[in-house]
């Protein structure tokens, strides 16, 4: 629970807990039974964007200890910061899997997406932002 910060939320019942509280008690549940390979579906979607970047850190760290992650994220961002392999689904299909700068790129997210992304470098840490639908890409 001290992990992902929710120690003050142990004696609160579940169905008191907003949904970003919720989530980081399940994620810390789901952490403590210390398997070898965790699946995290949209694990940032209800929360605010410090506890998105604590969760990030979080499992960023547990792979590093070597276990083994993998996360759905719809959110570019965090999917080029703190992930180490991209695999891009485009109707249910495996479109493209490899290094997050090479899934990443402008093209492939408008030949797969349709969008056109703004991007850029922080602190040696790419960032991208959907920014413009594209209607002449094939895809969806």
């Amino acid at each position: 629970m001290a992990e992902v910060g929710v120690t003050a939320l142990a004696t609160r019942g579940a169905g008191v807990l907003s949904g970003g509280e919720l989530a980081r008690v399940l994620l810390a549940r789901a952490l403590a039974v210390e398997a070898p390979l965790l699946l995290a579906d949209e694990p940032v979607a209800a929360l605010d964007p410090y506890h998105q970047l604590a969760l990030m850190d979080t499992l960023r760290g547990r792979a590093a200890a070597g276990a083994g992650i993998l996360v759905v994220l719809h959110d570019l961002t965090l999917a080029a910061r703190f992930l180490d392999r991209v695999i891009l689904m485009d109707r249910g299909r495996i479109a493209a899997d490899g290094p997050p700068a090479d899934m990443l790129s402008p093209e492939r997210l408008e030949a797969i997406y349709r969008i056109l992304p703004l991007s850029g470098e922080h602190q040696r840490q790419r960032w991208l932002l959907p920014w413009q639908r594209s209607d002449t890409a094939s895809g969806g």
